[in-house]
């Protein structure tokens, strides 16, 4: 491996973007999901958005189109900042969501980052004033993951491109509070373990907790969707249908949910 491949699997950042993400693939989807017969999504907000990678691939994929990134912690937006350069079509926020108001087509809230949101009160709280942000037609993306192995803890490995190991890691859980610590450690080609690359304390929502509280906030549509477009045409478009019968959902599944204003 030469030097320079080297040096990228030692940045946690691209080695979380390699493992757990597919921004191009993504991007994609929540155009679809905004789109026809509604009004095409230009601005896309991107809430506890680490180092933006979605927004990077919707600017990319999109011509015309913007992206506000906001999260709290100043290190991932250090190489958002880098990656971006005098983009101006990117907005970058070190701030509490809460405190943001910019209004967006779309808000996008992936990566289990709800998780990071652990009281109803506060999962309410935060899904009004994101509801309150959106513009006609506007759409709240979630992601989740769940199931029968959601509270077992232990280590998967999945083997990566340049001879890398990603280890996803459920260190603690709780199924009587929904709470869990998982860790994301990466094995690199010389053999070098990255122990607890990223650490996440979080809540575990289940799905029909998610569903009623995006009803209660004002959302008038709630759908759930385990792929990210089943079809794409010949001019690129991704065409993707929601769950309609419970059976269809895997044991252990990860899901989007999209929640709507109309």
């Amino acid at each position: 491996m030469n030097d320079g491949a080297e040096s990228i699997t030692r940045d946690r950042y691209a080695l979380y973007e390699r493992a757990a993400q597919s921004p191009a693939r993504q991007a994609r989807f929540l155009r679809a999901l905004h789109q026809a017969p509604r009004a095409q999504a230009l601005t896309l907000g991107e809430d506890f958005s680490a180092a933006g990678a979605i927004s990077r691939a919707w600017i990319d994929a999109f011509p015309g189109s913007a992206a506000i990134c906001i999260d709290i912690d100043p290190e991932p937006l250090e190489r958002l900042r880098a990656l971006a350069g005098d983009c101006d079509a990117l907005a970058i926020h070190q701030s509490d969501v809460l405190d943001r108001a910019d209004p967006v087509d779309l808000i996008a809230v992936l990566n289990f980052s709800i998780c990071e949101i652990r009281s109803r009160e506060d999962l309410l709280r935060y899904l009004r004033h994101a509801r309150a942000r959106l513009k006609d037609h506007g759409l709240l993306v979630l992601d989740l993951y769940g199931g029968a192995d959601a509270f077992i803890l232990g280590e998967s490995e999945e083997e990566l491109r340049d001879d890398v190991t990603y280890v996803w890691e459920q260190r603690e859980a709780n199924p009587m509070t929904g709470e869990v610590v998982n860790a994301m450690h990466f094995i690199l080609p010389s053999g070098e373990r990255l122990e607890d690359a990223f650490v996440y304390h979080w809540r575990l929502w289940s799905l029909p907790e998610l569903t009623d509280a995006l009803v209660e906030a004002g959302f008038t549509t709630v759908e759930i969707y385990d792929r990210l477009g089943s079809a794409i045409d010949d001019e690129g478009n991704v065409h993707a249908l929601p769950i309609a019968d419970p059976d269809e959902l895997d044991e252990n599944y990860v899901v989007y949910i999209a929640a709507r204003t109309e």
